[in-house]
C-alpha cells in the first residue's frame, strides 16, 4: 500500500542520484511495518504530510508488513543509502527483537542511522472492573492469596505486553502465566469478561474502556504520568520501579546515508513534530508526540537497546 503526501515542488525530480546540496530532488519513502489503518500507519501518514511541506517533495508511506517487522527493517537496511528511504521503526523492531530472536536479518545498531524521535505510546496495567483492588499494592496482596499463578493476556513472546507482565511477576514475587492472543481486542474482551487477571496494553486501544468503567487501570508503565490519564500513578510511584516499558517510534535511514540528507530529514521531522496542529493530531491517536532532538534521540536509542537487552536476558526470553 502506498500513500503520497503532496508537496508543492514535485515537478522536475531528477531520475538519477541527486547531489547532496540538492536533496531531496524526488519523493522520499517511509516504510512502515504495520498494516494500513494501524496506529503506526496513521502516525506515519501524519508525519509524511508535515515533512513533505518542509522538504518540498512528496513523502510516501509504504506498508512493508510481516515477520515481526523484519520485512520493513531489512528492506530499509538494504535500500540505497541516499536519503530517499527511511523507516518508522518501533522500539519492538529496533530495540527488543534483536535480543529476542535467535536470527534477525539486520543489525539495529550498525545498519541504520537514527534520524528523529517521533512519538511514544504509553501502556497501562489493567484489570477487570470487577476486581476489588484499586492499586497495584492491593492487587499484589490479593493475588498472593489466590493460591495459583495469576494469568495475563499477551500478544506473544517478546511483545511488550509479555515483557512488562513478566517484569511485574518478578517485581511482585508472583507466579504469572501467559495466555497468548492474536490481537489486542481479543485480550480486551476477555479482560472485560473477567477471564484474565490482568494485562498491560497501550492507552490508545483501552482508554475508552477505562473511561466507560469497563476496565480498571491501576498504573501507567512509564517513567512519568501521561496526559491521557493524568490521575493515574506510574508503576514507579506505585512501588514497582522495574515494571516500566513504553513503546516508542523513531525515524531511521540506512547507515551510510549522507549526513546532509540525514540532517535535512531530521530538521523536517522535528519541525513537523513541533507544529501544534500536528501534535494535536498525533495525540488523537493516543500517542505522545516526540520531544527529543536528533542528538538526544541517538543517546536514547543506544540506552534503550542496552536496557531491553538486559531485561530480555534477565527474563530468559528467546525465540528460535
Amino acid at each position: 500500500m502506498v500513500y503520497a503526501a503532496c508537496a508543492a515542488a514535485c515537478s522536475g525530480a531528477l531520475a538519477g542520484p541527486a547531489r547532496a546540496d540538492e536533496f531531496p530532488s524526488r519523493p522520499v519513502s517511509i516504510y512502515v511495518a504495520n498494516a494500513p489503518g494501524s496506529q503506526a500507519d496513521l502516525l506515519g501518514r501524519i508525519l509524511a504530510q508535515g515533512m513533505a511541506t518542509r522538504l518540498g517533495q512528496s513523502v510516501i508511506v509504504e506498508n512493508r508488513v510481516g515477520a515481526s517487522g523484519f520485512i520493513a527493517a531489512r528492506a530499509t537496511a538494504q535500500a540505497a543509502a541516499d536519503g530517499y528511504t527511511v523507516m518508522l521503526g518501533s522500539s519492538g523492531v529496533m530495540a527488543i527483537n534483536p535480543h529476542v530472536y535467535a536470527s534477525v536479518p539486520y543489525d539495529a545498531r550498525k545498519d541504520f542511522a537514527a534520524v528523529a524521535y517521533v512519538a511514544s505510546s504509553p501502556s497501562v496495567f489493567l484489570v477487570s472492573a470487577e476486581t476489588p483492588a484499586g492499586n497495584l499494592r492491593d492487587f499484589t496482596a490479593s493475588a498472593a492469596k489466590a493460591g495459583r499463578p495469576i494469568n495475563f493476556g499477551s500478544l506473544g513472546t517478546g511483545a511488550t505486553t509479555n515483557i512488562v507482565s513478566q517484569l511485574f511477576g518478578h517485581a511482585a514475587s508472583l507466579p504469572v502465566t501467559e495466555i497468548a492472543y492474536k490481537s489486542e481486542p481479543a485480550i480486551i474482551n476477555d479482560l472485560v469478561a473477567g477471564r484474565l487477571d490482568f494485562s498491560v496494553l497501550p492507552i490508545a486501544s483501552t482508554i475508552t474502556y477505562i473511561r466507560s468503567g469497563k476496565l480498571k487501570a491501576l498504573a501507567v508503565t512509564a517513567k512519568k504520568r501521561t496526559d491521557f490519564l493524568a490521575e493515574l500513578p506510574t508503576t514507579i510511584e506505585a512501588g514497582y520501579a522495574p515494571v516500566q516499558m513504553t513503546q516508542w517510534f523513531g525515524l531511521f535511514a540506512p547507515a551510510a546515508t549522507p549526513r546532509q540528507a540525514v540532517d535535512k530529514l531530521a530538521a523536517a521531522a522535528e519541525a513537523t513534530l513541533a507544529d501544534p496542529d500536528t501534535r494535536r493530531r498525533i495525540a488523537q491517536l493516543g500517542v505522545e508526540p516526540g520531544g527529543l532532538d536528533r542528538t538526544a534521540f541517538l543517546r536514547f536509542f543506544a540506552s534503550q537497546y542496552e536496557e531491553y537487552g538486559t531485561i530480555v536476558k534477565q527474563l530468559g526470553i528467546k525465540v528460535d
